[in-house]
């Protein structure tokens, strides 16, 4: 995987929502190496979901400047995936007709073959021709991925995705995104409310403040992979992230915000 190569950079992003008037993003700088995993963790009404859709492209009413491989972003790209909490699948389309629905170049046989490819990355063969209202929520979630991940983008946007789903299930979710970033070397840039998500998952954790939303701290988790959640330094990045929402050193067994 290529590393120490700037891939995405943002300089003094800003962003006033235009009716009510309230400043959401205040000089938002950072930048993302080729192949890293970064979370962004904050308490709610930060910006944070605000920040990535301005990554992203979906939302271009923002000051500053937002590059990603060399260009500046003003809109959506198929080079740029994004994969919402809820699954927006469509109810009446079988998996397989999901996925595909992302592409828009191709005859019917190499789109046929991309979507199976994505499906069977994320864990979904044998379900191309199910329903959506068959699937768990898990699986709902994958097919989501899936559909994100067909048109093999660079990089991939992700807003708690794992936030519905229960605890054993989301730990498998986890995973399955850690394989996908090592088989894909995608860039991967994720929203969560939870600290031990974030820790597991990122290189660097970017921890955002309030009214308006900062940027408070940028933490390396030089950790080894696979990663142990009991481990003490684990546990360590755990508290100092724990730490700017509960200015206090009693940290409770609950690490989501």
């Amino acid at each position: 995987m290529e590393r120490n190569k700037v891939y995405i950079k943002l300089e003094n992003v800003s962003k006033i929502f235009p009716v009510s008037g309230q400043k959401v993003l205040q000089d938002i700088s950072f930048e993302v190496q080729k192949g890293e995993f970064i979370c962004i963790v904050g308490g709610s009404g930060c910006g944070k979901s605000t920040l990535l859709r301005t990554m992203s492209g979906l939302d271009a009413d923002y000051a500053g400047t937002v590059i990603v491989d060399g260009k500046k972003i003003t809109r959506p790209s198929k080079h740029l995936g994004f994969v919402f909490q809820e699954n927006r699948l469509f109810p009446w389309l079988p998996v397989v007709e999901n996925v595909k629905f992302a592409l828009d170049e191709g005859c019917q046989t190499e789109k046929n073959a991309k979507a199976e490819n994505a499906l069977h990355l994320v864990g979904l063969d044998g379900f191309e021709y199910a329903l959506p209202k068959t699937l768990s929520g898990g699986m709902a979630q994958r097919a989501n991925i899936a559909r994100a991940l067909v048109n093999n983008p660079p990089v991939l946007f992700l807003d708690e995705p794992f936030g519905a789903l229960d605890a054993f299930t989301k730990i498998q979710m986890q995973d399955e995104l850690i394989h996908i970033r090592q088989e894909e070397h995608t860039t991967m840039i994720m929203v969560t409310h939870d600290i031990e998500e974030a820790v597991y998952l990122s290189d660097r954790i970017i921890v955002m403040g309030k009214d308006p939303g900062r940027i408070e701290e940028i933490i390396e988790v030089n950790l080894p992979r696979p990663r142990n959640r009991n481990d003490y330094y684990f546990t360590e990045i755990r508290k100092r992230v724990f730490a700017h929402f509960f200015k206090t050193e009693e940290i409770t067994e609950d690490y989501t915000i």
